[in-house]
């Protein structure tokens, strides 16, 4: 069949569509391509400054490059931080060479106190320039340290304000990455759900050894998808763009919120089968009676879960998981009345599983 002019209007806009969605996920690329303009920028301009900087003018991109980050915050954050290092590096060796000369007395007095400033907490993640900036003006600026200094210094200041130029120019706002983020998290907590519900439904409970197999870790997704998300807060902060994104901002705000709820009950209920829920124990908390019902309900959470979008789950799984719930509550209660236990440990599932809902978008 021939293309039509429709089809081939949409080919161009589908792939300006995927192209779009790739830059937005991937920051990195952003954040290089403009470190390489800024850079190219700073060399540039440097070239026509008269006097010491033509010297030195390879500061320039450096600075530049210093500036370039995945938010207009931290290109000023990082800026102000590794110019103030440069600068005190600087000055603990002009000092020491006026007082010693260049030699190696000059050396280790020069690492040593730079070594000792560089546990300034303010100076960030650029600490370790303090030493470097002094060990350079003491041995590469000793024919001319001042006017090394001043072009050290002020250059990559300068670089760095090329650099503050392009991203406020181009600022970037990482909420792709963040929902990612946010994603994985739901995944790896549905997982963990469907892992447990899995080890219920087994005609004995596991060993201890095959609950552990079951257990993932869950901290270290956790702790990305917060830090993506306060990446992503960050970024709004002098953001030309963020007004119009704000809506999405909050949303994930509140994502990020009741996931980190979720994770916590989710924990709680890892921790309170795998240590009560096992074949070696002689006494277990749910028993052959209390387990498929249970398990039914943490899989119906973990379907829920991953049904998320845009903060709330599908009101159909919602529905599915709270029946499974309340089916779960019910069989605890025949147990309790023929047993006269009092199945602590299923009254928590039933607790946890029912304040994941509300979480999840569920009416309280």
């Amino acid at each position: 069949m021939p293309a039509t002019d429709t089809d081939a209007r949409r080919g161009p806009r589908a792939l300006h569509g995927r192209a779009r969605r790739t830059w937005a996920r991937h920051p990195r690329v952003g954040m290089a391509l403009k470190a390489a303009l800024a850079a190219s920028l700073a060399w540039a301009l440097v070239r026509l400054v008269p006097g010491p900087a033509a010297d030195y003018p390879y500061y320039a991109p450096l600075g530049a490059v210093i500036a370039s980050s995945t938010t207009l915050t931290g290109s000023v954050r990082e800026s102000a931080q590794t110019v103030t290092a440069i600068s005190l590096g600087a000055a603990v060796a002009l000092v020491v060479d006026a007082v010693t000369g260049p030699d190696l007395l000059a050396i280790a007095l020069v690492v040593a106190v730079g070594v000792l400033l560089a546990g300034w907490p303010l100076l960030g993640s650029s600490r370790s320039w303090v030493p470097t900036s002094g060990l350079f003006v003491l041995i590469i600026g000793n024919a001319n340290p001042t006017a090394y200094v001043l072009g050290y210094a002020g250059l990559t200041l300068f670089g760095a304000l090329v650099g503050l130029a392009v991203t406020a120019a181009f600022p970037p706002l990482p909420l792709a990455p963040a929902q990612a983020q946010l994603q994985l998290l739901r995944d790896a907590l549905a997982d963990q759900l469907d892992d447990l519900a899995d080890g219920l439904r087994q005609q004995t409970p596991p060993t201890a050894e095959g609950w552990q197999e079951r257990t993932r870790t869950i901290d270290p997704v956790l702790a990305e998808m917060r830090a993506a998300v306060e990446q992503a807060l960050e970024a709004q902060r002098g953001n030309r763009k963020a007004r119009r994104y704000a809506e999405d901002a909050r949303q994930q705000v509140l994502q990020a919120r009741a996931l980190e709820r979720l994770t916590l009950l989710v924990e709680e209920l890892t921790d309170a089968l795998t240590a009560t829920e096992r074949a070696e124990l002689e006494r277990v908390a749910l028993g052959p009676a209390l387990r498929p019902a249970a398990a039914r309900t943490l899989g119906a959470l973990g379907d829920a879960l991953r049904t998320v979008r845009d903060r709330t789950a599908d009101p159909e799984a919602l529905r599915v998981a709270d029946d499974a719930v309340q089916a779960l509550a019910d069989e605890v209660r025949r147990t309790r009345s023929a047993t006269r236990e009092d199945l602590f440990v299923a009254g928590s599932v039933i607790d946890a599983v029912r304040r994941g809902l509300v979480a999840l978008g569920a009416p309280s």
